[in-house]
């Protein structure tokens, strides 16, 4: 399958696209990414770690709020068993970001979707498509998001997302302090994050 006007795919996978009851049971993740990739923004796209997690991030939306199927069974990898083994192996290895692939990508913005819901995300994805003065470095376009969200739900996303290995700058963090601290933060369970509050 490819993204694009018009989302081309095999002529086989076609019947399952037509058959409502198909699609309404099980959904259709693939053509959901795909419709995901035709919207993204590269305001939002941090290359290569979150390319494709935000167009899965798009699949688990319209699952959840169009055919009302729950996020952990819209794909055998969100499961609660393969998502916790996900985190528990990344945050093992310290959360090297440049050891994210795209299903550990999606995890940073799935704990921040089950706590603060779908509105923020559509919020800042509007957002994004006037706003001016867009990074174009992955570091830059991190922090901007950082602030962005953290400013969206009134929290301190900051440690959240140091905890998943993103280059929080100095001055981003000095500026969120005023918000209060994300206390349910679930990043604080595994033993990296308790260790680096200790240093």
């Amino acid at each position: 399958m490819q993204s694009g006007y018009p989302i081309m795919c095999h002529v086989q996978s076609v019947p399952v696209f037509l058959d409502e009851t198909i699609i309404r049971s099980k959904g259709i993740w693939g053509l959901f990414h795909e419709m995901g990739r035709n919207l993204k923004h590269s305001g939002w796209i941090i290359h290569p770690h979150t390319t494709e997690a935000m167009c899965n991030l798009w699949s688990v939306y319209v699952s959840e709020t169009v055919l009302d199927i729950p996020g952990n069974q819209a794909h055998s990898r969100l499961s609660p068993q393969n998502r916790e083994q996900r985190i528990q192996m990344h945050t093992d290895k310290g959360t090297p970001l440049t050891d994210q692939n795209m299903w550990t990508a999606l995890e940073t913005y799935l704990q921040l979707q089950e706590a603060f819901g779908w509105e923020p995300f559509t919020q800042l994805f509007a957002e994004y498509q006037t706003l001016s003065g867009i990074p174009r470095d992955n570091t830059g376009k991190m922090n901007l998001w950082v602030k962005k969200f953290s400013e969206k739900v009134h929290k301190n996303l900051a440690p959240s997302f140091e905890a998943w290995g993103w280059p929080v700058q100095k001055e981003v963090a000095a500026s969120l302090p005023c918000l209060p601290e994300w206390q349910e933060n679930p990043m604080k369970s595994y033993a990296h994050y308790k260790r680096s509050e200790e240093l």
